[in-house]
């Protein structure tokens, strides 16, 4: 795994997720330094302090309910912190399903598209379409064959030529609102994934900047011990403030901001004790941990500059202090961009709209069409209905609302965002290690 992932720290506990969910160890341990203190504690103890409790008696009695709250809790977390560090990913490592262009391949794909989840919708108003058309040869007693038009001189046939005229108005209409309300929800899509990339951007900035400007040796120009640490730390802040900030507005990740999954990370060897020590003190409503990580990140800059590990002049303390606040406002922006996504009036109106069209095409084509409007429906309802449930898609780029669609393959992984910042936080370091004059 890529560091800082599997790497634990003074204070870290291993084994527990063995003993926790019951299952054999998935690791074994090397340790770095010839010697090492460990503490063990055996099962017994182990399941003690986790599962019993006595909080209105004096007896200590084992929750079943909570062992499982507490499994499934964890098996949560590692999930996440799986995802954020590679070992699973969405789209074996592309931060978005990647295409190809060709016609043959686009046309075999099914799993995650629009097909898979819109021809439950097409489907079903084509039996309706065919209930409808069964109902009325019947009701009319129509002496045209089945294939051919409906003869418009029926006194029935030549009513719902009216409802056909209307839905052709409506049709114009819901054309023109659904196409423009995908653009928006694309619009939405398209700057929440380039803020993304904006944010892994300003911090590459701020590590390249620090890593250029850092204390050397003046015999071996190679970066001093006390240089080498406000690095690490700085990058260290940074993989955290990273993770952090978008377990503050992906749902699927917000369960690491909680005191078990900060525990977690620790245990991962993500952070140090002391750092959770001081981000689990902190109240999550007076002031967020991904906020505390941004913060540690200029405060540990500003403290290079006082100490002449950096240089300590106007033109590097501004640039650090403009990157970090852009930082700030891009992250801050992107929650400010999912809470209005859309006003709940707008979103009604186009649902409503769609459902009318669609609902009224069995009626309205039949006139037109005969029992060709049964195909004719379900192309309409496949593609119109596809239409909206892909900008409904769109509207939520972080999988939010994953009970509507859970096997989408449009929004991002950002997973990959924050492998690819954690990759980028130890970058600029390495490669100015050694200079070539």
């Amino acid at each position: 795994l890529p560091i800082p992932y599997g790497t634990m720290t003074r204070g870290s506990l291993i084994g527990d997720v063995g003993m926790l969910l019951d299952r054999p160890r998935a690791a074994t341990i090397v340790t770095e330094s010839p010697v090492v203190t460990v503490f063990r504690l055996d099962r017994k103890s182990f399941q003690h302090f986790l599962f019993y409790n006595n909080n209105n008696n004096n007896n200590n009695t084992k929750s079943s309910t909570t062992k499982q709250q507490l499994q499934q809790q964890i098996q949560d977390i590692d999930a996440v912190i799986d995802q954020i560090s590679g070992v699973k990913t969405k789209y074996h490592g592309n931060i978005i399903q990647p295409f190809q262009p060709c016609r043959k391949w686009l046309w075999s794909r099914w799993r995650g598209t629009i097909l898979q989840h819109a021809w439950i919708a097409a489907v079903g108003n084509m039996v309706l379409s065919t209930l409808f058309i069964v109902g009325m040869r019947n009701f009319v007693r129509a002496d045209w064959a089945v294939g051919m038009i409906p003869d418009t001189k029926n006194p029935v046939v030549a009513r719902l030529l009216g409802l056909s005229k209307v839905w052709h108005y409506l049709m114009n209409l819901t054309t023109f609102i659904l196409t423009f309300f995908l653009s928006q929800a694309y619009g939405l899509w398209r700057d929440l994934y380039s803020a993304g990339r904006k944010i892994q951007g300003r911090m590459n900035d701020i590590g390249m900047l620090l890593a250029t400007t850092a204390e050397r040796d003046p015999k071996t120009h190679e970066y001093t011990p006390r240089a080498l640490r406000l690095l690490e730390d700085v990058a260290t802040y940074t993989r955290l403030y990273h993770a952090l900030s978008w377990a503050n507005i992906a749902k699927k990740f917000a369960i690491l901001l909680t005191p078990r999954g900060l525990s977690r990370m620790l245990s991962r060897g993500v952070m140090t004790r002391k750092q959770f020590d001081v981000l689990v003190s902190i109240r999550p409503n007076l002031c967020g941990p991904h906020y505390a990580c941004l913060m540690w990140i200029l405060a540990r800059a500003l403290q290079g500059m006082k100490e002449g590990i950096l240089p300590n002049d106007h033109a590097i303390k501004h640039t650090v202090i403009d990157k970090l606040l852009t930082l700030r406002g891009v992250q801050a922006g992107m929650g400010d961009s999912l809470d209005g996504r859309i006003p709940l009036a707008y979103a009604h109106f186009v649902q409503l709209l769609v459902d009318s069209f669609l609902l009224l095409a069995p009626f309205a084509l039949y006139a037109e069409l005969g029992v060709w409007s049964v195909p004719a429906v379900g192309l309409l309802t496949l593609f119109y209905s596809g239409l909206l449930d892909l900008s409904k898609i769109l509207l939520d780029p972080l999988d939010n609302d994953a009970e509507f669609y859970n096997d989408s393959s449009v929004n991002m992984d950002i997973g990959v965002l924050i492998r690819e910042s954690n990759s980028g936080s130890n970058r600029w370091k390495i490669g100015l290690e050694t200079l070539p004059f």
